[in-house]
């Protein structure tokens, strides 16, 4: 997927750009509940938690890391080591970071990190799973310090590689985007 939030080569970026931002407008609305019914979400979407609102949404822009482990079976196989990306608004802004943990930190200070394994987790065909994944601690004070749940949606690629690795100790960095929700139960 080429990232909503950077310009386009071609004569037909503004209008890829719009269409991105109202897909991404369009997954918020739709997680959010306004207007679609709860049968619509289940069917399609991670529902939220009973009670809970978006304090913060933003894209995310990075890679997930793949380590090679040993397969029990024989062979290797891959095994995620770590997401690496930047949390972006709309408009391109950096405000934050998302990383090992999972951990998601904001350039105002606060910060989460979540549990694993995920509350809820649905698979998306070639792309990284939508999760709902409780928090397990904060720090710091700002917009994180309100949040109970991370919700990650609208992913596209940065599922491991399907060739299985050849050797121990290999890494591959796999492009990803997403949708990180952050939710507060309330």
């Amino acid at each position: 997927m080429i990232d909503p939030l950077l310009p386009l080569p071609n004569a037909h970026a503004k209008v890829v750009r719009d269409m991105r931002i109202h897909r991404f407008l369009a997954v918020v609305l739709a997680l959010s509940g306004l207007g679609l019914s709860d049968s619509v979400l289940a069917e399609e979407f991670l529902s939220f938690p009973e009670k809970s609102s978006i304090v913060l949404a933003a894209v995310a822009d990075g890679v997930q890391i793949y380590e090679s482990k040993p397969n029990p079976a024989g062979g290797f196989q891959w095994s995620l080591r770590a997401p690496e990306a930047e949390l972006k608004n709309l408009s391109g802004e950096v405000l934050g970071k998302h990383g090992a943990g999972p951990s998601w930190t904001l350039n105002d200070g606060s910060s989460v990190v979540g549990s694993v394994p995920a509350v809820k987790n649905l698979a998306a065909p070639k792309s990284i799973p939508w999760l709902l994944i409780a928090v397990k601690s904060r720090s710091g004070s700002g917009i994180l310090d309100k949040v109970d749940y991370v919700m990650r949606v609208a992913t596209e690629d940065g599922a491991a590689p399907a060739e299985p690795p050849k050797a121990e100790g290999e890494t591959v960095r796999v492009k990803y985007h997403a949708l990180y929700m952050f939710l507060h139960k309330g």
